[in-house]
């Protein structure tokens, strides 16, 4: 079963400025209708970096499962919806297909960033409990990943009404799949996903998920 996946991405930061016109990243990263795609996009860039997000989020969520599973953004195709514009900021659901099958995606556009969202079920995207934070001090702050790491947390810690010393972040030893939170030295079957980018930090979990592994069976 896939896991939850999310990636944020900086609009503003100089290296994700233009991008459209790397002919080598287009070709690299993006199937031959999605390069279309971008190029007649109003916004090309803002296209451009919402599949990537899009294919990013998704890799994170079929790699919990298997590591080892392929990494290449061309085997992720995006569909993306019509935009919902009712909404602040711009939102546009849809799919990635993925190695390891299907996919439901969201998509938050504003003029900064854009947000992306997979999970394997439509419920389990709308669970969701997903926050974009901006970096204390900026792009030059400290390290990204501990701030994102210490905002996940206090957010658990808030949802579970104990203090966040009682949380912690565990990886596996070689390195691959989802971070794991332990809760009281018990490791919790949550479903998280840690992104960070230029002046922003985004993370993404399911609430349901909340407990401790030996209690979901």
């Amino acid at each position: 079963m896939p896991g939850v996946g999310n990636d944020v991405v900086d609009l503003k930061d100089p290296e994700n400025i233009e991008k459209s016109r790397d002919d080598r990243f287009l070709g690299r990263v993006f199937t031959a209708g999605e390069r279309e795609w971008i190029a007649s996009a109003p916004s090309p860039d803002t296209l451009l970096w919402s599949l990537w997000a899009a294919k990013e989020a998704a890799y994170k969520a079929v790699s919990r499962g298997d590591p080892a599973v392929c990494s290449i953004p061309r085997q992720y195709q995006v569909v993306l919806d019509a935009e919902d514009t009712t909404r602040k900021p711009v939102r546009r659901t849809g799919k990635v297909i993925t190695p390891q099958g299907k996919l439901v995606l969201e998509v938050a556009v504003s003029a900064d960033l854009v947000h992306a969202l997979a999970a394997g079920a439509e419920e389990t995207l709308r669970r969701l409990c997903r926050r974009v934070k901006r970096l204390d001090g900026g792009k030059s702050a400290g390290d990204p990943s501990v701030f994102v790491r210490g905002a996940l947390l206090r957010e658990i810690a808030r949802r579970l009404n104990c203090p966040v010393t009682d949380l912690s972040i565990v990886k596996n030893q070689d390195g691959l799949g989802a971070p794991r939170v332990i809760f009281r030295g018990d490791l919790l079957a949550a479903e998280v996903s840690l992104s960070h980018d230029g002046r922003f930090a985004a993370f993404a979990f399911d609430p349901a998920t909340l407990i401790p592994i030996d209690c979901t069976g």
